[in-house]
């Protein structure tokens, strides 16, 4: 996932610097192409934050917690 968010976060630099004439087409008044891929980019890290988030609330925190309470109750003598 961070590759994929690094790639799509490098086109979008790219994009801006060679390709200026493209990013600058206007779809709709005054939004363009760059606009809306820079846009884009906050809704694609927010929807990795909340898929990592669930992720880790089902799959990461429940053993955390298991190896955690393994390493406390095993030295509770």
């Amino acid at each position: 996932m961070s590759i994929a968010f690094l790639l799509w976060y490098l086109l979008y630099v790219l994009l801006a610097a060679y390709a200026p004439e493209f990013m600058s087409v206007k779809l709709d008044g005054n939004i363009t192409v760059g606009l809306l891929i820079g846009v884009l980019q906050f809704v694609s890290t927010f929807v990795i934050t909340t898929v990592y988030v669930r992720y880790a609330n089902r799959n990461l925190d429940p053993a955390a917690a298991r190896l955690r309470d393994q390493i406390e109750g095993g030295s509770r003598r």
